[in-house]
């Protein structure tokens, strides 16, 4: 094995089963890690460790229960047929898993990074504000910002609707585009509904496109195109799961 990962997740990548299925074959005995019986479905494997269930060896293969992708435009994501096309539509046959889901959700306008994985507790430590992990997004807008605009957002925004002021943000004004819109990069360690929208508008602007390039110190990579999604490295996991006070650059 690759990198240290936990034994429900080692099996539902390796598609034993569902996730509900193999945390049931871990909790009746039915698996044994290095010939021992575990009934700890979080259990961490490390790179010697060898799983059987009910006594068949299961061998270690590609790790594609966590994917990065390159999100397009144009496609929601959602299940739901009625909002075909879906950003699902766009995993490969062969690395389909009945619990894999995107971890947080782009609006189907929004571009740039986003990931997949089958693994419901590791995406809820990469989404929850407390763990830090800054997101950054690219804007183009049309109108013009207030003069305060990068104070109020470092002191914590309120929106329309919110009993409670978004998180202190981080807003760098970034000069105007070749179609005459004007760019700014935004950061922000929550995921409110259309936040980063809301945001531009409270401040006096409208949201033309927006694209997120940047989750913690993971960078959308350069190489992969619009649509397109591989699996994610460990080196790729680590910059992920780094937590900082204040966003990067």
């Amino acid at each position: 094995m690759p990198r240290p990962e936990p034994l429900d997740y080692f099996l539902a990548r390796r598609r034993v089963g569902t996730w509900a299925a193999v945390r049931r074959l871990i909790q009746t005995c039915h698996v044994r890690v290095d010939d021992v019986v575990c009934k700890h479905y979080r259990r961490q494997l490390g790179a010697t460790s060898r799983v059987t269930v009910d006594g068949a060896e299961i061998p270690d293969g590609e790790d594609t229960g966590t994917l990065i992708c390159h999100k397009p435009a144009g496609v929601a994501c959602s299940h739901a047929p009625q909002d075909a096309p879906l950003i699902y539509d766009l995993v490969p046959e062969a690395w389909r898993h009945a619990n894999l889901q995107t971890v947080g959700r782009l609006d189907r306008d929004t571009t740039g990074l986003i990931l997949f994985t089958i693994d419901g507790t590791w995406a809820q430590q990469v989404v929850e504000p407390q763990h830090a992990r800054w997101k950054r997004y690219r804007i183009a807008f049309s109108g013009s910002l207030a003069a305060d605009a990068v104070v109020r957002v470092a002191a914590g925004l309120p929106l329309s609707g919110e009993s409670t002021p978004c998180l202190p943000a981080r807003l760098t004004l970034d000069g105007t585009s070749g179609d005459g819109l004007a760019l700014a990069t935004l950061e922000v360690s929550e995921g409110r509904h259309h936040q980063v929208k809301r945001m531009i508008d409270a401040l006096g602007g409208r949201v033309e496109r927006l694209h997120r390039d940047r989750i913690a110190e993971l960078e959308l990579p350069h190489e992969l195109l619009p649509g397109v999604m591989r699996p994610l490295c460990a080196a790729e996991r680590a910059a992920l799961m780094q937590t900082a006070g204040d966003p990067g650059v």
